[in-house]
């Protein structure tokens, strides 16, 4: 007999993806806010062996690698198991199989991001295809969870999905402001590392009032639109999704305004750089929990014929 397993079943395995991808997220910031980034300068290996020597930035860099190790089995699991749920839900499929291929890319690109020792194109590449990731294994989870669209009419929808894609382009923002900041993630071990010097002395300063800027804008449209939502009865899973995302905005703008004018302590920074992993995967979920357009607009038009 071939292997097969429940949706019940397999909804654990979703969920294990999905939170591994998030906490990753905190421990692969962890790294860099301690200055350890190049604290195992070769890979897959630590300085040629697999069991290095007892020292903090040494652990905390390898530490997050074996954290690593997890996530791909998480995400593989949800990738190759999903063709084995019984009976088959082929809208599993595409996402689960995003999650195992993206892992296995993630992992590479991280090992790439080690032998060119942290350089900030890179950085940001790996910290946007986390982001990635978690689009599918939001979605993933969303759907093993037998999540349905709101009752929402077509403003909302495409409200919702302007503030997805906006939101998605404050967090890509943040990455290049991070990238100028002073938290390279080879401080712990002395190495020098490159950072962003596009606008000079200014580059920072510049970009983190470009970012803040624009977060502050997205704050404003997304209460708006949550009232919006209430106002026109969309579902109670939109409006949960758009509360949360609210708040969590609203979160990062009190830490922002806090690493700002504290000459960006890292701590704080480390806060800041791993929340967007949380506000990403509920910006995720308020996508499809306003549903399609088409399907909304449709709506009236089959009321109309049921009732004649």
């Amino acid at each position: 007999m071939r292997f097969t397993l429940s949706l019940r079943a397999y909804r654990w395995v979703a969920y294990a993806a999905l939170a591994t991808l998030v906490l990753i997220v905190f421990s692969g910031a962890g790294v860099r806010l301690t200055g350890s980034g190049l604290g195992c300068p070769t890979w897959p290996d630590c300085s040629g062996t697999f069991v290095p020597e007892l020292d903090t930035h040494v652990w905390i860099e390898y530490g997050n690698r074996l954290f690593s190790t997890v996530v791909g089995i998480a995400c593989i699991a949800a990738g190759v198991l999903a063709f084995r749920v019984r009976p088959l839900r082929r809208d599993l499929l595409r996402p689960a199989a995003v999650l195992g291929v993206g892992v296995v890319a993630q992992g590479v690109l991280g090992g790439i991001t080690v032998l060119l020792h942290l350089t900030w194109q890179v950085v940001i590449a790996h910290y946007l295809l986390s982001m990635t990731l978690l689009v599918a294994g939001a979605v993933l989870v969303w759907r093993v969870r037998g999540g349905t669209p709101g009752s929402g009419d077509r403003l909302v929808v495409l409200a919702t999905r302007v503030l997805v894609v906006y939101g998605g382009l404050v967090i890509v923002a943040g990455t290049f402001a991070t990238a100028a900041g002073p938290h390279a993630g080879g401080a712990g071990t002395g190495d020098v590392v490159e950072r962003l010097d596009a606008f000079g002395a200014e580059t920072l300063r510049q970009l983190i009032l470009v970012h803040g800027h624009m977060a502050t804008a997205m704050g404003i449209v997304a209460v708006l639109l949550w009232g919006v939502a209430i106002q026109r009865r969309a579902g109670a899973a939109l409006i949960r999704a758009l509360t949360a995302v609210c708040v969590l905005i609203a979160i990062q703008g009190i830490v922002g305004l806090i690493q700002y004018h504290n000459a960006l302590p890292a701590e704080v920074v480390w806060v800041h750089a791993s929340l967007p992993a949380v506000l990403w995967t509920v910006l995720v979920w308020s996508w499809v929990a306003a549903g399609s357009p088409r399907a909304v607009a449709a709506e009236p038009a089959r009321t109309t014929v049921a009732a004649a």
